[in-house]
């Protein structure tokens, strides 16, 4: 099953190792952590910095704010939390990148089986051709995904992009990126670790991509660095 937008809620899992300073897997996730990765725009050297990590407390992440009919502090603790913010010198136009963010998850309740793709975008956007998670000046990325399912295996790849000629065309090219993620077993919940995205992530999410947002023009990039 395919799916534009998650109408149930904001989704988590567990992946491979990435950088914390220097590049480590983690086992166990307390509070988050801040990690960095590289990125090269338009020949410039820019950083990602992800703050990731167990969501243990939910009202500081603005759940409250969401309105959910289904929400408890108690259901969405425990599940992943992941902001990624840019450093670069890049300004104006020149500094104008995107994030896409495609899920992957199971449910393997009794009775409620599922097997979902999402592109994720704000759901007030989710009816529009829009592809980005978050857009703009050196954009900013949060993401806090929760599901009440007992049973679950939830992957994210989230990758930082660019338009050649900043906002005129509807081209889309990566930078790079990572993975992160949940499980759940038997009501459980265990954050995977976030880990640096390769470029076969990103073709391997190219043609979902390229059907979903059929205006736009996805490039394959150039080899991850």
């Amino acid at each position: 099953m395919d799916a534009d937008d998650d109408p149930r809620s904001r989704r988590c899992t567990r992946d491979r190792g990435l950088k914390q300073g220097a590049a480590t897997t983690l086992v166990t996730l307390v509070s988050p952590m801040d990690y960095t990765l590289p990125f090269t725009l338009r020949g410039g050297d820019g950083t990602i910095r992800v703050r990731y990590g167990v969501n243990d407390d939910p009202r500081r992440w603005g759940y409250e704010v969401l309105d959910l009919d289904w929400y408890n502090e108690d259901v969405v603790r425990g599940f992943p939390v992941m902001q990624a913010s840019l450093e670069h010198s890049a300004e104006g136009y020149g500094a104008q990148m995107g994030w896409v963010q495609v899920v992957r998850y199971q449910v393997h309740d009794p009775g409620e089986s599922e097997n979902v793709t999402v592109f994720d975008v704000p759901p007030q956007l989710s009816e529009t051709q829009n592809p980005y998670f978050a857009f703009g000046v050196l954009p900013t990325v949060f993401d806090a995904p929760s599901i009440t399912s007992h049973e679950v295996e939830w992957g994210a790849r989230t990758f930082l992009t660019y338009t050649p000629d900043a906002v005129l065309s509807r081209v889309i090219a990566p930078l790079g990126g990572f993975t992160w993620g949940y499980d759940v077993m038997a009501g459980d919940v265990s954050v995977r670790p976030l880990a640096s995205a390769e470029q076969a992530d990103w073709l391997d999410v190219l043609p979902g991509l390229r059907e979903r947002f059929r205006s736009w023009t996805f490039l394959d990039g150039d080899p991850w660095r």
